[in-house]
């Protein structure tokens, strides 16, 4: 029987033990649906649904800003192992600002060590930095590892590949990326493949993050291999060629234990993620520190400490721009970025004191 640690039980975790009445069954959650729970028992290696207990947001378990059990989460069972009963601090956490209206945190996904920020190279659906400057500033409020992998190699139009890498590159030199395919016969297929299974080693968790039509759960199946049971199990979204439109069929995050193959002996996890079509941002301003580390830096040029960037004398930031040195539409998406996180904070502290 798998133990805890194969599922993503880490040091985190094993801390919390003596907090635990031993009459309680940790489990993690695979699916989070409207009012019920999906989760894998380890040691016993099963699933069962769940539900919440009655009593289970009058526990003092982890309820931060986002109470709900999401998936990824570690979470204590009844005794019975019906319900839910705590949840335990999330070590990790990927959360934008729920679609819509009202300013309130959605978790896309929790405890998880890695993430693959995917777009497709064909049509419609290509890189967008717009998309990608948003994403890591999710990931570095998180403090998840990025990872920008450009799939569909197969289908990308002459010299986009080079192009694209160039714009990554020329803002996140160090960032990892990756070029995949995983169309069954295309002349690419399988590029990339082994690259990045090796980057969800056992007891690891890596997410899926990107438009719908990516090709993220076509890339989940492929990393099981070819004609696997949990492979077909994933349910794959085609896309039309007349506009590349993805009709994703997943419809919640749900996490995924992958198989030995690709040269690993065992296998990580991995949450395959609905597609996204707007990332706002919910978190800190400091975050922007690691998605936009460039104007940060020239920040630190700026005659004053607090200085707007907008007009303030000295300023180091308009002094690239005007240089040619930083271009206008990535200040602009700064500006935009910060103005938003401004607006979360303020909701944060709205909600804090109950108004």
């Amino acid at each position: 029987m798998s133990s805890p640690a194969f599922w993503g039980w880490t040091g985190a975790e094993d801390a919390l033990r003596g907090n635990i009445p031993g009459e309680f069954i940790p489990a993690r959650v695979r699916v989070a649906h409207s009012s019920s729970w999906l989760v894998m028992v380890p040691g016993q290696d099963r699933e069962v649904q769940v539900k919440l207990a009655g009593s289970f947001l009058h526990h003092g378990s982890d309820p931060g800003e986002a109470p709900l059990p999401r998936t990824g989460d570690w979470v204590l069972l009844s005794p019975s192992g019906e319900v839910i009963h705590r949840l335990l601090p999330r070590r990790t956490a990927l959360i934008r600002q729920e679609a819509g209206r009202a300013r309130r945190p959605q978790v896309l996904a929790a405890n998880v060590d890695r993430a693959f920020l995917v777009f497709g190279l064909d049509g419609e659906r290509s890189f967008s930095p717009g998309l990608l400057e948003r994403l890591l500033t999710i990931t570095a409020g998180a403090g998840v590892r990025p990872v920008v992998i450009l799939n569909k190699v197969d289908l990308a139009a002459p010299g986009k590949r080079e192009r694209i890498v160039g714009q990554v590159q020329a803002h996140y030199p160090d960032l990892p990326l990756y070029i995949t395919s995983a169309l069954p016969g295309g002349k690419c297929c399988g590029e990339g493949l082994e690259e990045v299974r090796r980057l969800v080693p056992a007891g690891t968790t890596a997410c899926f993050l990107g438009r719908s039509g990516a090709g993220k759960s076509s890339l989940i199946t492929a990393l099981f291999g070819e004609g696997s049971p949990e492979g077909e199990r994933i349910r794959r979204g085609s896309v039309r060629s007349r506009d590349a439109r993805g009709r994703h069929t997943t419809s919640a995050a749900t996490l995924w234990m992958l198989p030995p193959g690709f040269g690993c002996d065992e296998g990580g996890m991995v949450i395959d993620t609905p597609g996204l079509r707007e990332v706002q941002l919910w978190g800190d301003r400091d975050v922007l520190r690691d998605s936009f580390a460039d104007i940060e830096d020239l920040a630190g040029g700026c005659r004053f400490r607090d200085c707007r960037h907008q007009g303030e004398p000295g300023c180091a930031v308009q002094g690239a721009l005007a240089r040619g040195d930083l271009p206008l539409q990535r200040f602009e998406h700064y500006l935009e970025y910060r103005q938003e996180l401004l607006g979360a904070a303020g909701a944060r502290g709205s909600r804090v004191r109950g108004g």
